[in-house]
């Protein structure tokens, strides 16, 4: 039998297992018709069968049930199952315990569930496991941007920049966490580059929209009031609702000295977005309103701007890569050393 390699073998489960069988043996093509479910479908439930199946089959050994329970372990994930998911992975990762993906898929449910602390913890384990998964710096960056703390989470989305160089996802991600931490020259940057990728046009007009926002903002920063216009300008133009957008504007308006049409901007966004802290901040300022503390203040500038993800259409299209899908709300949930994936349709 062909040893397999201890990390990210390129062979299925069918491959390893069953090495030396006849190709019409009725144990071959029943595993791989349970690989193929388990890793290939688009049906939640029908992955978790399949998944359980070869998952109860010892004769798999440890490690490549350990992938049945990752790839289980997603389908729960994706259902919004994230007790079974936990248990899952945790189960998982002690049949493999040297397997990364896991400890990552781990932590992607603790951010789903706001357990931050724990998804840096395990984002944290699954580094120490493997220095060069890019997903594990990703996703404690995520982790730490949630939580308030730019400079950490551009740090993470530095290392894993480096790991993949011009990536779409993690140069949005770092945009956002460098206006977090008030680097607005590299905000501007990465943003710039991310408008200018081709995976931009891919994404929903609101989403794009909030990308452009997030450079507009980072503008205004920088004083540069007629680019940060135009930013807004286009941005409405995608999104006429998008309280971001709008909440920005007023940013330029107060820097302006239009102190009227700062405040009407501020309360048409937060009419639209009743939480939008930037907007309450803003109001606060000019004596409108819209309470906030010095620690929200702090973080008005990007909290409220949800990440963009591709749009459904686009997602269907795409190849899967060979990790995870570094978004929360991606539909591709997992991709176990063995090069699958289990395809989750978005709702």
């Amino acid at each position: 039998m062909r040893p397999m390699r201890r990390k990210h073998a390129p062979l299925t489960i069918v491959l390893v297992v069953l090495v030396g069988w006849t190709a019409v043996s009725p144990a071959h093509s029943q595993v791989s018709r349970q690989d193929k479910a388990c890793a290939d479908t688009t049906d939640a439930e029908a992955a978790i069968q399949a998944c359980t199946q070869l998952y109860e089959n010892r004769g798999l050994g440890k490690r490549n049930r350990a992938i049945a329970l990752g790839n289980r372990g997603a389908a729960y994930k994706s259902l919004g199952r994230y007790p079974e998911a936990l248990a899952d992975f945790e189960q998982a990762s002690e049949l493999d315990s040297d397997n990364p993906q896991y400890y990552g898929q781990r932590g992607d449910v603790h951010i789903r569930t706001g357990e931050l602390d724990a998804a840096i913890e395990d984002f944290t384990t699954a580094l120490s496991h493997s220095s060069r998964f890019a997903w594990g710096y990703q996703g404690r960056g995520r982790a730490y941007f949630a939580k308030g703390d730019g400079a950490k989470a551009v740090a993470d989305f530095n290392e894993a920049l480096r790991l993949k160089p011009g990536d779409f996802i993690l140069l949005t991600q770092r945009g956002r966490a460098s206006n977090l931490a008030k680097l607005y020259d590299q905000a501007v940057s990465d943003l710039s580059k991310a408008m200018k990728h081709a995976k931009f046009e891919t994404l929903l007009p609101k989403e794009r929209a909030d990308l452009i926002a997030q450079r507009s903002f980072a503008y205004v920063k920088q004083r540069r009031l007629s680019e940060a216009r135009t930013d807004v300008d286009d941005a409405l133009k995608l999104a006429p609702k998008s309280a971001f957008a709008i909440g920005v504007g007023g940013l330029i308006d107060e820097e302006d000295g239009n102190r009227d049409n700062a405040r009407s901007a501020f309360n048409r966004a937060l009419a639209i977005e009743p939480d939008l802290q930037l907007a309450k901040a803003g109001l606060d300022r000019l004596g409108g309103g819209g309470q906030v503390d010095d620690a929200d203040k702090d973080r008005e500038p990007v909290a409220q701007s949800d990440p963009p993800k591709p749009s459904r259409e686009s997602s269907a299209r795409r190849k899967d890569d060979d990790e995870p899908r570094d978004d929360p709300e991606m539909c591709a949930k997992y991709v176990p050393e063995i090069g699958r994936t289990v395809k989750i349709k978005c709702d």
